[in-house]
């Protein structure tokens, strides 16, 4: 996990089940959830491809991190449309069932507030505060997610903890408030993916969306192309712009026949 850009350690983006975009609207906080469920970041992703929910991130057992949902775009995670284009949705994994009260390892624990450290920073939300820039699924709908994370739980005080000892960490002991100025030193962030996609939502604001809109019809749900524009030789769904160019080279074909009975 690259936590100074908040790189996760895999990419498993799901194709279904989450909206791109976020409406115009600014990411302000970080929402907890558990899995209620020993789930890895695959299980997550095949979850999720039948149940009408998702999340940005997954930390599970091993301690690696996915991220299944871009930043850039609303996870379905917070049971209300506003909070879930203005927040980021963290899952962790338990690592017991139903019979032994869902616990949570300490390694999912620390990821998972070392995460929503790095997010606070990242996004410039300030250092973590319950109730501020940290909040509980729990807050909206029937559920009791991320029951012993949440707010008053036994695993609460020991998560924010970490998140802003870590938050204080990445930041030199400096940044505690908002307003507190970044360190010079701070490292300037890689030119990745992740960077460009932020720099370009911030740069643009809301004409972002219609951008994303354009991009996801040139490459198809998730970047998997279109199933009604047929499959290539190796039997992947075309884009857009494959579909483009195979028409293009049949009009090539097509015309070297009728030179060919002049």
């Amino acid at each position: 996990m690259d936590w100074i850009n908040v790189e996760p350690d895999v990419y498993r983006l799901i194709n279904k089940h989450y909206t791109p975009g976020r409406g115009g609207q600014q990411i302000k906080y970080i929402v907890r959830h558990h899995n209620a469920g020993i789930l890895t970041i695959d299980g997550c992703w095949q979850v999720w491809q039948d149940r009408p929910a998702s999340a940005h991130y997954q930390v599970e057992n091993s301690g690696r991190i996915g991220q299944l949902v871009n930043d850039s775009d609303t996870a379905w995670h917070a049971a209300n449309q506003l909070r879930n284009q203005q927040s980021i949705g963290i899952e962790h994994a338990n690592c017991g069932g139903a019979n032994e009260d869902w616990p949570i390892s300490d390694t999912v624990i620390t990821q998972g507030a070392r995460l929503a450290a790095a997010l606070c920073r990242y996004y410039n939300l300030g250092r973590p505060e319950y109730g501020k820039n940290i909040k509980d699924h729990r807050e909206t709908g029937q559920t009791s997610c991320p029951y012993h994370l949440a707010y008053g739980g036994k695993y609460h005080q020991r998560w924010m903890n970490e998140a802003q000892r870590f938050y204080d960490e990445l930041t030199n002991g400096t940044a505690t408030t908002p307003a507190a100025p970044k360190p010079k030193e701070t490292p300037v962030p890689a030119l990745t993916p992740k960077y460009f996609r932020d720099f370009i939502t911030g740069y643009l604001g809301p004409q972002f969306d219609a951008i994303q809109e354009i991009w996801r019809q040139l490459r198809g749900p998730g970047g998997q192309g279109w199933e009604q524009l047929g499959k290539n030789d190796k039997g992947q769904n075309l884009t857009l712009v494959d579909a483009i160019a195979a028409v293009r080279h049949d009009l090539v074909r097509i015309e070297k026949k009728l030179e060919e009975k002049k």
